[in-house]
């Protein structure tokens, strides 16, 4: 790590109690993997974030994920869940849910099934991931992305036309999902509102993360932190104040956030 992050990191400890740490979980804390049900926090990572949520205003993941899965594989003390970009919550055990969202869960099971029997889904073998509120499309595991990535663009909008959904695209991914309005920026907003947080810490990898960045610089004083990797887009670096390697620089990150 440079001894830019370590100066951001150590001007942030300063003020723990004043600063909201927000994470995402895959390409972030998780490495990117071709399955997206084997997605796994890097080892070392889980163990620092009960400390982190002790020691900060807050400590969350914020993720498309939902929140179960969130709680599940990077269980920690302190941590919030705020799953589905914030529409979703894991409260005392149990998970708070936007009411919007369950309305719309028979046009998100009708489209799913329209995907699963869509040409361009089956015939290039992308995987269909279920997210109960939501469902995505994923071509890492195709043999040839390129090469489908125009026919299933078509595709996932055409389906989420026929049910009121709209399409929100990432890397090798397309997530269809209620139109119900919630980016990861409403999330960190209203964690900063409910944790009593001046300033926040945003580390993400993907185009879903600038919303979240948005915020941390309308607040000011905090810090935007890109994930680099070969697919990291390039309007999420231009937008960081800082990039760290892969997890595993976040790993260092957090542990120097800790120091």
């Amino acid at each position: 790590m440079t001894a830019g992050p370590l100066a951001a990191a150590a001007r942030l400890a300063a003020r723990a109690a004043e600063v909201a740490v927000c994470l995402d979980f895959d390409g972030t804390i998780a490495p990117i993997v071709e399955d997206p049900e084997a997605a796994r926090p890097l080892p070392g990572i889980v163990e620092l974030l009960g400390p982190l949520a002790d020691r900060y205003a807050a400590l969350a993941l914020v993720s498309g994920r939902p929140a179960t899965y969130l709680a599940s594989h990077a269980a920690a003390p302190g941590v919030r869940y705020l799953g589905l970009y914030g529409l979703e919550e894991i409260v005392e055990g149990r998970v708070q849910v936007d009411p919007r969202l369950e309305a719309a869960r028979p046009a998100v099971a009708a489209a799913a099934q329209d995907l699963a029997g869509d040409p361009a889904v089956t015939a290039s073998g992308a995987h269909l991931e279920d997210k109960r509120y939501a469902v995505a499309v994923h071509t890492r595991r195709v043999a040839d992305p390129d090469r489908w990535g125009g026919p299933i663009d078509q595709a996932t909008a055409r389906v989420a036309a026929g049910h009121g959904l709209e399409v929100v695209p990432g890397r090798m991914v397309w997530e269809l999902r209620p139109r119900v309005r919630s980016d990861k920026g409403d999330a960190v907003r209203r964690l900063a509102a409910e944790s009593g947080a001046r300033r926040l810490v945003v580390v993400g990898d993907d185009r879903g993360d600038l919303p979240a960045f948005a915020v941390a610089a309308d607040l000011g004083d905090g810090l935007r932190v890109a994930v680099r990797s070969a697919e990291a887009p390039a309007e999420l670096l231009a937008a960081a104040d800082l990039a760290v390697d892969g997890p595993e620089g976040v790993r260092e990150f957090l542990e120097h956030l800790l120091a």
